[in-house]
């Protein structure tokens, strides 16, 4: 890819910016073996097959008696001759008439094929009557109805829920291979930056992209490293770019547009390649995006706080899940009605911010948090789902149906 500016080249669409970012993006090869309790949100490096069935052996799904099916005929005493524990079997075979008293989730004697339970049981000392139908193999739990042995449990490339840390356990598995995560460092641009922990002065404000960003990528299963604020100098962004070494990913925020003092894209065009660096979208259009010289990624997000979060769960935290052996999958979006007119240009896909909830028929409704400029971060710590309006639209009147993705569908926004 040659170092150009890309200054006249038309910006791209949403779509378009993804795919070219998914692309260029090279799944890790580096594996790590981790704990079952480390491995949610990871990304399996292998396939995992069943070792066991599972159930391993015939046990009741109820509490009860363990009888064979062909003594429960009408009228049937039957003797209880034992009990069957969870953890403590009772092991030899039922003669005529015979029967164990069993818990849920206890092995059944080898040769009862029916539970009778509890409640419909008429006890007088060692022996019980019921009057219920009795049917074979009611509430008895197979070898293998779960999980048969051979079974795939994981496939490689698939992302470690609670659930399959369970089905592991339950074959003995104590730990998996999973993908390395990448090594990501965040840093921010801007004269007038200042930490939390230092005296603020006039014109300057505190730095809070850096922590929005980093606080995006915990809540997505990534960790990242702060490496502070970069003065709007084209030296000191340089500097740190080429010393940027051991990083899968370097994200900034800051110093993208074409202001005097945004000299992120020229100063990536010297120590790197650039891919491109405006996307037909709001908030958020400009955003630089290429390699640096020394193989890392690099994301240059716009300086506007509800920009950086948008462009980071569109685009930035898909490449890093990618990188780590996840595909892509697009959020499911909903229709809802809208509860106000929403104004916006043509030319544009727009995220707007908004609060849906079902209304007491059961319709989506949406509304936006108000002010929807993109130094407004607030619209975001009040909204539950983005509103997306097309790229050729002119807004929506009240009572339109409108495309929403709820913020449970992304990665970082949950």
């Amino acid at each position: 890819m040659p170092n150009q500016s890309n200054q006249d080249k038309p910006a791209l669409t949403v779509d378009e910016a993804r795919s070219a970012i998914l692309n260029l993006i090279e799944p890790t090869t580096n594996t790590e073996t981790v704990s079952l309790c480390e491995a949610p949100g990871r990304i399996a490096a292998t396939d995992i097959h069943a070792q066991h069935d599972i159930p391993m052996f015939r046990n009741s799904a109820m509490d009860g008696y363990a009888i064979r099916h062909k003594d429960a005929i009408a009228g049937a005493k039957f003797r209880i001759i034992g009990s069957s524990l969870a953890g403590h079997p009772y092991t030899d075979p039922l003669a005529e008439g015979e029967a164990v008293k069993i818990t849920t989730g206890a092995q059944t004697p080898v040769n009862a094929d029916a539970i009778v339970i509890q409640e419909l049981t008429e006890l007088n000392g060692d022996f019980f009557t019921t009057s219920a139908t009795i049917k074979h193999n009611r509430y008895i739990r197979n070898p293998g109805d779960d999980i048969s042995k051979g079974q795939p449990l994981l496939t490689a490339n698939s992302r470690i829920n609670a659930a399959d840390t369970g089905l592991l356990a339950a074959q003995g598995i104590d730990r998996v291979t999973v993908f390395s995560k990448p090594v990501v460092g965040v840093f921010s641009t801007g004269d007038e930056l200042c930490q939390a922990s230092e005296s603020i002065q006039d014109g300057q404000i505190f730095e809070s992209n850096c922590t929005t960003i980093r606080s995006l990528l915990k809540l997505a299963g990534i960790e990242s490293v702060d490496l502070g604020i970069c003065r709007d100098d084209p030296d000191d962004i340089e500097k740190l770019m080429q010393s940027a070494t051991g990083y899968d990913f370097i994200l900034s925020s800051g110093g993208v547009s074409v202001g005097v003092a945004d000299f992120v894209k020229e100063t990536l065009e010297r120590n790197g390649e650039l891919l491109f660096w405006k996307v037909a979208m709001k908030p958020g259009k400009p955003m630089v995006t290429g390699k640096l010289s020394s193989g890392a990624f690099y994301f240059g997000l716009p300086g506007n706080p509800v920009s950086s979060m948008v462009t980071c769960v569109q685009f930035v935290i898909p490449a890093l899940q990618s990188f780590s052996g996840s595909e892509y999958q697009p959020p499911p979006t909903f229709q809802a009605k809208c509860l106000v007119e929403l104004k916006k240009e043509v030319g544009r896909f727009e995220f707007q911010r908004g609060r849906a909830a079902l209304s007491e028929n059961g319709e989506m409704q949406v509304s936006t948090t108000g002010l929807q400029d993109s130094h407004v971060l607030s619209s975001m710590s009040q909204a539950n789902c983005f509103i997306c309006l097309d790229q050729f639209a002119d807004g929506a009147a009240k009572g339109d149906k409108v495309s929403i993705v709820l913020f449970d569908s992304y990665h970082g926004l949950r």
